[in-house]
């Protein structure tokens, strides 16, 4: 997936409502300012109250369901959506084009609490979600360096994903962070 792209659906998204955070290797990246690699797809999280609309919009931009993470998945409903029928909670939807965005979902509390609607083997914070960067010059929400390293335990990383570590902490203020101004 190429950084215009990656800015053209997040730039659709926030146009109808829905925020999105960047994770993995996009995230890395806008917390680097840069694209070091090439991405096969995107890695976002949603509010489980604007998945419905996601959903539908990812259909309104050619883009196709593909397949479950069928070991993290929940299914869930929230009260805000217009029909009564669950959602996945971790998928991926396919474009003709050759994109892919993989979507994990998230509940944000009254009181502040960050919930993991997936089977997760780390927990988000809000302070994790605070992460500000760039994709092709374009400020993007996305996890913060400390989280996105927290998100890559638990598991064996490829090899890619040990790289991605490493350039965040060989960045210049040792956080990678772009320090991007943010109108969010």
């Amino acid at each position: 997936m190429q950084a215009d792209n990656v800015v053209s659906l997040y730039t659709d998204m926030e146009e109808h409502g829905i925020r999105l955070w960047l994770v993995g290797g996009w995230g890395v990246d806008a917390l680097l300012g840069r694209q070091t690699r090439h991405h096969h797809d995107v890695d976002v999280l949603v509010e489980v109250k604007s998945l419905e609309c996601l959903r539908q919009r990812l259909d309104d931009l050619g883009y196709a369901f593909r397949y479950l993470w069928e070991d993290e998945t929940w299914w869930v409903h929230d009260a805000s959506w217009s029909g009564p029928e669950e959602h996945p909670t971790a998928f991926v939807y396919g474009h003709s084009k050759g994109r892919e965005i993989d979507v994990h979902v998230l509940r944000m509390e009254e009181d502040g609490a960050v919930v993991t609607l997936w089977n997760a083997s780390h927990r988000l914070t809000t302070d994790g979600l605070q992460g500000r960067g760039l994709v092709a010059g374009h400020c993007v929400r996305c996890l913060t360096a400390d989280m996105q390293r927290t998100a890559h335990t638990g598991y064996e990383l490829p090899a890619p994903h040990v790289v991605d570590l490493q350039l965040l902490a060989a960045a210049p203020d040792g956080r990678g962070s772009r320090r991007a101004k943010s109108r969010h």
